[in-house]
C-alpha cells in the first residue's frame, strides 16, 4: 500500500517485496577506529580531511572504500587506488622505492630447442584420489606418452610441506615442464610465479589441472557402484590428458619486452591535472603538464566554497604553487596537442605553443585531465533578463558581492535545466549539492527570503542528504516537477514570473521572482580529435570511454591512457581529486618499470602470407597493431595485446594467429578432451 505525490492511496499485491536498505558501518568499525585513534563522523563512518576521500587526521593512516562512506564498486576501485597513491607518496618521501629491493630474477632456462620433458605431480589430497580407483592407473596412463618425464604423488601439496616436497622434486629432475594435478587451482597462481623465478622455469610452463572439479558427479550417476568410479576416475584422466596436450606445444621462446620512456604527460591543468602531476613528479618521474589557458586552476577560477564549507580559493593558490614549484614538472601552459604516435611505453605527442613553437614529447604514459564547463542554455528566458543566471553565475556573485541577498524577496531555482533528457540525458551531480550551497547562503544572509527549488528529484547522494534537510528546516521549498509539465518563465520588464504545477496540492503555483537560478549541468572539453590522437574513445555524451567502469574507472581500454576528473564525468572537486591520484597510481605502476613484460598468449602476424589489408588493425580493439613506418607490414606491441584473437577472426589470410592458441595444440586438446 503506497500513496504517491498526488495524494491517491494504491494497494496491490505482490509475489516478492525487496528492500534497499542502504549502507551502515561495518560491524566492528568504532572499535577499530578507537584503536587507530581516528575520528567518525556522525553517521558512524571514518571521517577524512577537506578536500579527500582518503586521508586522515593521522598522518599515514589513509581510508579505502566504504570504511569512509557510502561507495559503489567504481568508486571503492578509485578510492582504493587513491590511497594505495597517498601510502606511496608516504613511503616514496621517508625514503623507500616503488621498486622491490630483492634483486632481479635471473632469466629463465632457454628450452627452445630442448623436447618437451614433463613433470607431473599429482596431489592425493588425504586419499581422496584414491577413492576412485588404484593410483597406478593413473600413473600408467600418463606415464604412456613419450612427453612425460615422471609421474609422482604427493600428499596435500596446498600445505608447506606438500609445496617443499614439490620443489625439491623439480630442482632435482630440472623438467621443462610441470603439470600438478590438485584441487583449487586458483590457490596456485602466486605459487607458481615464486617457483618460477625460483627454478628458472618459466610460469607459462606450468599449469595445475583441477581433479575436484573433474570428479563432480551429476544426480544421475551419483553413486557408488565400481562403474561409477570408472567414470569418475576417467574424467579425471581426461582432465589431466588435456593439460598434458596444452604443456606440450606451449612455446618456449621469450618475449621482447618493450622499453619504458619513464616520463609522463598530463594533458589538463585544473584542479584533477596539477594534482594528477603532482602526484607522479613526487615519485620522482618527470611530468609534462600541458593547459591551453594561459593559467592554471580551470573550474577553480570560479568556484569559492564547496557545500561543506571549505575553501577552495584556498587549496587552488596551494596545489598552483607546488606545481608552479616543482622541479619535475615542466608547465606548456597556452599550449595544444596537435598529434601524438605510439604506444604504451613510447608515446610520442607534438605540442603547439602560444599559436607557433612545436614541440615534441617523449613519454610512456598519458593522463587526460581536459576538464568540463558548465553548459549552455536559451531555457527558461535566460539571455533575455538579467534577473536569469546560471549557477556558476550565481557563485560569482556572491563571491564579489555584486549580488545583495538583503534586497532579495523571492528567489526561483530550477533544476535539471537541458539535462536528464536528451540530447544531454545524464545527471550532472553537482547541481543539486551547488543549489543546496546557495540557498543556505542566500538565507544565513537573508532569512527572510523566498527560495523555491524546481526539481525532478533532487540527487544529494551520500552525506549531503543532511543538507537537504538542513535546507527544509530553514523553510526551502522543493517543488516537484516532471518533463511533460516544465515550469514556465515569463519576462515583463523587470517583472519574472514563474508557474509550476504543485502535485501535492494539485494546483499551479505563481511565483514573482527577483532571481532566477538555472542548473544547466555539466559537459565536457574532451574534443575527438585529442581523444583519436591518443587511440581512446569518447562515450555517447562526450566524456572518457573507460576500460570498465566497475574493475578499471580511470584506465582507457588502449594501455597507457588514463583520465581523471571531469574528462571522466560530471563530479566534484574532492571526488576529481581522487580520480586525479587513482589516474597517477595506475600510471606510476608502469612507470616505475625501464621495460614492460609480454604476455605469452599474444597475437603474431605471418610476414609472408600478410597482403597488409589491415583490417586487423581496425579489428583490434585494444590499438596493438599499425603498420610499420615505412609500410611494409603490421607491427604488434606485445604489451598492449591482450590475446583476444580478434584479429585472426578478421584475417582472410590466415596470417594472424595468437601464440598460446596454436592449431596443433588446439587440435590435440580437443581431441583429447571427447575421447
Amino acid at each position: 500500500r503506497h500513496v504517491d505525490t498526488a495524494g491517491k492511496v494504491s494497494e496491490s499485491r505482490q509475489d516478492m517485496v525487496v528492500l534497499a536498505v542502504g549502507q551502515r558501518p561495518a560491524a566492528g568499525s568504532a572499535e577499530l577506529a578507537d584503536t587507530l585513534d581516528l575520528p567518525l563522523n556522525s553517521s558512524g563512518f571514518g571521517q577524512t580531511e577537506p578536500f579527500s576521500l582518503t586521508r586522515t587526521e593521522r598522518e599515514g593512516i589513509f581510508l579505502g572504500g566504504s570504511f569512509s562512506g557510502l561507495k559503489d564498486i567504481g568508486e571503492s576501485v578509485t578510492q582504493a587506488s587513491s590511497a594505495a597513491l597517498a601510502a606511496s607518496r608516504v613511503i616514496h618521501q621517508a625514503g623507500g622505492s616503488l621498486a622491490p629491493e630483492t634483486p632481479p630474477a635471473a632469466a629463465p632456462r632457454d628450452i627452445l630447442h630442448e623436447l618437451p620433458r614433463i613433470l607431473v605431480v599429482l596431489c592425493t589430497c588425504g586419499g581422496s584420489l584414491a577413492q576412485n580407483g588404484d593410483i597406478s592407473v593413473f600413473v600408467e596412463r600418463l606415464s604412456a606418452d613419450p612427453a612425460v618425464d615422471i609421474v609422482t604423488t604427493i600428499d596435500k601439496t596446498c600445505t608447506a610441506d606438500g609445496w617443499e616436497q614439490l620443489v625439491e622434486l623439480v630442482e632435482n629432475h630440472q623438467p621443462n615442464r610441470l603439470l600438478i594435478g590438485t584441487c583449487q587451482p586458483y590457490v596456485y597462481a602466486r605459487k607458481i610465479r615464486q617457483l618460477a623465478l625460483q627454478v628458472g622455469l618459466d610460469a607459462s610452463l606450468m599449469d595445475v589441472v583441477d581433479l575436484h572439479l573433474s570428479a563432480v558427479r551429476s544426480h544421475a550417476d551419483r553413486s557408488d557402484q565400481p562403474e561409477d568410479l570408472v567414470l569418475v576416475r576417467n574424467r579425471q584422466l581426461a582432465a589431466l590428458e588435456t593439460g598434458l596436450a596444452r604443456l606440450k606445444h606451449v612455446d618456449p621462446a621469450r618475449r621482447k619486452a618493450v622499453m619504458v620512456e619513464q616520463r609522463a604527460l598530463v594533458v589538463g591543468g585544473g584542479i584533477a591535472g596539477m594534482s594528477a602531476a603532482l602526484a607522479i613528479a613526487d615519485h620522482g618521474y618527470p611530468v609534462d603538464l600541458v593547459e591551453e589557458q594561459a593559467d592554471l586552476g580551470g573550474n577553480l577560477h570560479w568556484l569559492k566554497r564547496t557545500l561543506e564549507g571549505d575553501d577552495i580559493a584556498a587549496l587552488l593558490e596551494d596545489v598552483r604553487r607546488k606545481v608552479e614549484e616543482h622541479p619535475k614538472i615542466d608547465m606548456h601552459c597556452s599550449s595544444r596537442i596537435l598529434a601524438s604516435f605510439g604506444q604504451v611505453g613510447q608515446f610520442m605527442t607534438t605540442i603547439e605553443t602560444e599559436g607557433s613553437t612545436l614541440r615534441t614529447l617523449e613519454h610512456g604514459v598519458v593522463v587526460l585531465a581536459t576538464g568540463g564547463m558548465e553548459a549552455t542554455t536559451d531555457a527558461y528566458g535566460y539571455g533575455t533578463s538579467e534577473h536569469i543566471v546560471t549557477q556558476k553565475e550565481l557563485e560569482l556573485k556572491l563571491a564579489d558581492g555584486s549580488l545583495d541577498a538583503g534586497q532579495l524577496g523571492s528567489v526561483v531555482m530550477i533544476q535539471c535545466v537541458g539535462s536528464r533528457e536528451e540530447p544531454r540525458n545524464y545527471c550532472s551531480r553537482v547541481c543539486c549539492p551547488s543549489t543546496l550551497k546557495h540557498a543556505l547562503a542566500l538565507k544565513k544572509e537573508n532569512p527572510e527570503v523566498s527560495v523555491t527549488v524546481l526539481y525532478r528529484d533532487m540527487m544529494t547522494i551520500g552525506f549531503t542528504e543532511t543538507y537537504f534537510t538542513e535546507a527544509r528546516r530553514n523553510q526551502v521549498l522543493f517543488v516537484q516537477y516532471t518533463t511533460d509539465n516544465k515550469p514556465q518563465v515569463k519576462v515583463d520588464g523587470d517583472l519574472t514570473r514563474v508557474t509550476v504545477f504543485e502535485p501535492i496540492i494539485g494546483k499551479h503555483l505563481e511565483i514573482d521572482a527577483d532571481l532566477v537560478v538555472l542548473a544547466t549541468g555539466i559537459v565536457p572539453n574532451l574534443p575527438g580529435k585529442l581523444a583519436e590522437a591518443f587511440g581512446t574513445m569518447l562515450d555517447p555524451d562526450g566524456f572518457f570511454q573507460e576500460a570498465e567502469s566497475k574493475w578499471r574507472p580511470v584506465d582507457s581500454l588502449k594501455e597507457g591512457i588514463f583520465a581523471c576528473g571531469l574528462a571522466l564525468s560530471p563530479r566534484s572537486v574532492t571526488d576529481s581529486l581522487a580520480t586525479a591520484e587513482a589516474a597517477a597510481q595506475r600510471a606510476l605502476r608502469i612507470l616505475c618499470r625501464d621495460s614492460l613484460p609480454a604476455g605469452k598468449i599474444v597475437a603474431t602476424v605471418r610476414s609472408s602470407l600478410c597482403s597488409l589489408c589491415e583490417r586487423c588493425i581496425d579489428a583490434c580493439p585494444y590499438q596493438a597493431r599499425v603498420l610499420d613506418p615505412n609500410g611494409e607490414k603490421v607491427l604488434v606491441n606485445p604489451a598492449m595485446c591482450q590475446g583476444c584473437g580478434e584479429c585472426a577472426t578478421v584475417c582472410p589470410n590466415n596470417a594472424s594467429f595468437v601464440d598460446g592458441f596454436g592449431q596443433k595444440q588446439m587440435f590435440e586438446i580437443i581431441d583429447t578432451a571427447f575421447i
